[in-house]
């Protein structure tokens, strides 16, 4: 595994300001890999030692062994596209590669025995109702909306927080709840899915792994932190469902 399969799976062990370090160079590349110590650490919002620390975590002997085996990454990756792929800006070579890496990464951690739960609830659930607060999740919870609808699935989305509280206590067994979290989970959004719990509905969380969400759940469907990993991961989720619902 080169380091960028290392920084992908790390994510989930790093800390805080690890995950953040390693997802500015999962979506920089090709900037990281040319990068000093001083620009990558002003780019990704720590300090200089945090950069350093962080080369160490993952195997580097120092941050130049970092950047060395970034390029070389880049690199192979930059083959993925064309043989054209070299002339291409570097931040579209970038963007491909990080698209590349959080489709593989879901593809990856999503549970096909959780798919397949997923697809008996939609089709047996009396209504299917989503949870999902602030401006970060709600653009992918509408997207989500927008993406099951010509699969015959009318979700109904909720945005608001006091509105949960009021849906959730209506909810029995025979409803299916999806709350979508990429970020911390405020007290009205887990109150009210506790609440949904205690009512007897499904829970699937759309939530990074290890969520306070998640451990309310009956199943869990992982999404990326990132809200542009985490859009991307979400089409790959509703086409993977799309192909076990035709199946």
């Amino acid at each position: 595994m080169d380091i960028v399969g290392q920084l992908k799976d790390g994510m989930s062990r790093f800390s805080t300001q690890e995950s953040r370090v390693a997802t500015f160079i999962l979506e920089n590349l090709s900037f990281t890999a040319s990068a000093s110590i001083d620009e990558l650490a002003a780019k990704a919002g720590v300090s200089p030692a945090t950069i350093t620390r962080f080369a160490r975590s993952v195997g580097c002997d120092d941050i130049r062994d970092l950047r060395k085996q970034l390029a070389q990454a880049s690199e192979r990756r930059s083959t993925w596209v064309s043989g054209h792929s070299a002339a291409l800006p570097a931040a579209w070579r970038d963007r491909f590669d990080a698209v590349n890496l959080t489709l593989t990464h879901q593809l990856e951690h999503t549970s096909e025995s959780a798919l397949d739960k997923l697809k008996s609830r939609l089709q047996t659930a009396r209504a299917v109702h989503c949870f999902a607060l602030g401006e970060q999740d709600v653009p992918l919870a509408t997207l989500l909306q927008h993406q099951l609808l010509p699969l015959g699935i009318a979700l109904n989305l909720c945005q608001d927080g006091n509105l949960m509280r009021m849906i959730a206590s209506t909810l029995s067994d025979d409803h299916l709840l999806l709350v979508l979290a990429t970020g911390q989970a405020d007290n009205l959004l887990q109150g009210a899915t506790l609440q949904a719990r205690m009512q007897g509905a499904t829970i699937f969380a759309l939530t990074p792994e290890n969520h306070t969400l998640s451990n309310m759940a009956a199943e869990v469907l992982p999404l990326s932190s990132s809200p542009q990993a985490a859009r991307y991961a979400l089409l790959m989720l509703v086409d993977l469902l799309n192909d076990t619902l035709n199946a």
